[in-house]
């Protein structure tokens, strides 16, 4: 006597599974998407907290003027471009862009998918400038925006005319 040995799956349970993980699917992707938006906020605020400590360290350690400015190539400041990323540079002619012998310090690309960034400071210019003399970000005073396209918190990152940082939650951005 033969005996048949079956292999594989029948058509009923294959169509239980393929439902089966579909309704996971569907339960774990909005709470999937919810923690990836709110680690983007965590690291760019980290990003930003350590690059201004950075530039305002390097100010003061080198004796020049240090920017940090929005950029999507990652090599010259390129307004409203914070969402894509930023340069901190030794600005040695102080006009607030990257020129021959002026070093870029660091890069960072952001990338944002799930909400935008941007700066609005006290004298309405696309960058900071942390003084060569004090390390200070005279004149560079205002907030970075993360304004949020789902239900993560909006954030408003302050700078206070000393370089010091605090973290708001506005309602609206």
């Amino acid at each position: 006597m033969f005996s048949i040995i079956k292999n594989g799956f029948t058509l009923v349970e294959l169509i239980v599974t393929a439902a089966v993980l579909a309704i996971i699917a569907a339960i774990a992707l909005p709470a999937f998407q919810h923690y990836m938006a709110e680690q983007e906020v965590k690291a760019t605020i980290s990003k930003l907290i350590l690059a201004n400590r950075s530039a305002k360290n390097s100010a003061a350690l080198h004796h020049a003027n240090v920017v940090i400015c929005p950029s999507a190539g990652l090599t010259q400041c390129e307004p409203a471009k914070w969402s894509s990323g930023f340069i901190v540079f030794t600005d040695a002619n102080k006009n607030r862009q990257v020129d021959a012998g002026e070093s870029i310090l660091q890069t960072e690309a952001l990338g944002l998918e799930y909400g935008t960034l941007d700066w609005k400071g006290g004298l309405s210019l696309p960058s900071l400038t942390f003084q060569a003399l004090s390390g200070l970000p005279i004149g560079s005073n205002g907030s970075f925006y993360y304004c949020s396209f789902t239900d993560v918190p909006n954030q408003k990152i302050i700078m206070s005319k000393m370089g010091h940082i605090r973290i708001e939650n506005p309602s609206s951005c």
